[in-house]
């Protein structure tokens, strides 16, 4: 008898699709930013830098521009909280692109089939439970 299902599943089954990196501590180097389309902020690629994941990569939106005060105040403490990890500020002249940096990314607290970053932390941070 030969196996005809060759795809690995039935297409009645479910499947889970999980956006973003998976759940844990990583190591990761901020490889491009650029201005968000609509105008709300910045875009940041980041990459693995080493482990499992090594050269995955993922975008994270930080809205500080958003017309709505909390997710505006939301995007730039996250970025504060960059600024902190990396030990320099962030500005113009000092862009997020190039720093290394440890990220402890969970489950999206509205949405468990997407993951974000929950914590940022110096380059040589270890796997801390948050």
């Amino acid at each position: 008898m030969t196996n005809d299902n060759y795809y690995g599943f039935e297409s009645s089954e479910e499947v889970k699709i999980t956006q973003g990196l998976p759940i844990g501590t990583y190591k990761v180097m901020a490889l491009k930013e650029e201005a968000d389309p609509k105008g709300n902020g910045l875009i940041v690629e980041y990459e693995v830098v080493d482990g499992p994941n090594k050269g995955s990569r993922s975008r994270v939106w930080y809205n500080t521009l958003h017309e709505n005060p909390q997710t505006a105040n939301i995007a730039k403490a996250s970025l504060k909280r960059i600024a902190d990890a990396t030990g320099k500020p962030i500005s113009k002249s000092a862009p997020i692109k190039g720093r290394v940096f440890s990220v402890i990314v969970g489950q999206q607290k509205n949405n468990p089939d997407y993951t974000e970053i929950k914590k940022y932390l110096p380059a040589d941070a270890k796997d801390i439970p948050f």
